[in-house]
């Protein structure tokens, strides 16, 4: 039998109502009816994950099978995000991009403000990245196809690279994918959103872990109940860093721990 410490973070709010988890007609994650194991499986995380995480409380057991660690961006050296369509990069990014944004205000001009090359070129994406970072103070530059970084001004500053969204069973989107963040010499970042299939977020991860991305983000984790997907892509090999908890772009995006995540699996938002 599956078996966990039972020094858990345990939820106070929710009621316990059954396998169901309905209790007056509102949803509610059965905490106190389900065993730890019966919760993760709820959230349609693997077995066999499962099992690798058990025998000690929930956060060791999630350090024990995914890497957390702070979010790998430098100062001149460009970060693509990545990932499916609606999967909630661009305001990842501009999260990212607000946060540094503020660092550079409050640096007394030590540094610059962030640089944001907007690369995808589907029809209405760059008014909406445009939208989003409205109000930030940034820089916005269209870099349809990539820009070589010799033609940007990068120095003593943030540079994130907007990438389109892609279906990773495409291996024509998967090449372009590659050659964008070849031209901007960037870095690679997924983003992958709570409440994905598992295994197709296990996927995406495994293809972009192939494709020499060295971290991974947590988006929707506000609007979805289940999150088994982020644990699952997590658990490929890509380290884990923010989470996402807020579709504002100056809330609710903050680094991961394994604390945080075993909290959030067993507390629903709201």
């Amino acid at each position: 039998m599956t078996s966990f410490s039972s020094t858990q973070t345990s939820p106070q709010h929710h009621t316990a109502t059954g396998a169901s988890g309905m209790a007056g007609g509102d949803v509610a994650l059965p905490a106190n009816a389900l065993s730890i194991p019966e919760i993760l499986a709820w959230h349609s995380i693997p077995q066999e994950l499962i099992n690798a995480m058990a025998g000690s409380s929930l956060a060791a057991g999630l350090e024990r099978v995914i890497n957390f660690s702070p979010f790998p961006l430098r100062l001149g050296v460009p970060m693509a995000l990545g990932g499916a369509s609606g999967s909630g990069k661009s305001l990842t990014l501009a999260k990212l991009a607000a946060r540094y944004a503020r660092q550079a205000r409050q640096s007394g001009g030590r540094i610059r403000r962030p640089l944001v090359l907007a690369c995808d070129s589907t029809p209405g994406s760059y008014i909406k990245l445009a939208s989003i970072l409205r109000g930030c103070d940034i820089d916005l530059m269209k870099a349809y196809g990539g820009i070589n970084p010799r033609f940007i001004d990068s120095y003593n500053r943030i540079i994130l690279v907007d990438l389109p969204g892609l279906c990773v069973y495409s291996p024509k989107a998967m090449s372009e994918m590659k050659d964008v963040v070849a031209r901007t010499e960037a870095s690679l970042s997924l983003v992958i959103p709570a409440g994905m299939d598992p295994e197709e977020s296990t996927d995406i991860a495994a293809a972009f872990l192939q494709c020499g991305a060295k971290s991974m983000i947590a988006s929707r984790m506000e609007q979805s109940g289940r999150i088994g997907s982020i644990i699952t892509a997590a658990a490929c090999g890509l380290p884990l860093t923010y989470g996402s908890y807020s579709g504002s772009i100056n809330e609710g995006f903050t680094q991961l721990t394994p604390t945080i995540l075993a909290r959030r699996l067993l507390v629903l938002p709201g």
